[in-house]
């Protein structure tokens, strides 16, 4: 996807189906109903890319926020010792019902 966009009247879709799916592959294709764009047509891959970098872009955003939450923590003091939280982890896994 190179970031370009071509504008076709709806009515390629129904007379000029071939054209206008060889330029979704190329790039976006804006379709417009009475002079206004209203869909944009992409391909298949370029979708799928687009989905990979959203979800990319979510689980850095909530790494991001767990930071953020570390770091308001340790500004409030609600932290202990390394050896301390690794003996509740033991307690807590020593405790399981399986």
């Amino acid at each position: 996807m190179h970031g370009e966009i071509s504008i076709r009247p709806s009515k390629d879709i129904r007379t000029n189906y071939a054209e206008v799916s060889a330029l979704a592959h190329k790039n976006p294709v804006a379709i417009t109903v009475n002079g206004r764009e209203d869909t944009v047509l992409l391909s298949h891959a370029d979708f799928m890319e687009q989905q990979r970098k959203i979800n990319e872009l979510q689980e850095r955003l909530a790494v991001y926020a767990q930071l953020a939450q570390s770091q308001d923590d340790i500004k409030l003091g609600r932290v202990q010792p390394l050896n301390a939280a690794v003996e509740d982890i033991y307690n807590i896994i020593d405790n399981l019902e399986l």
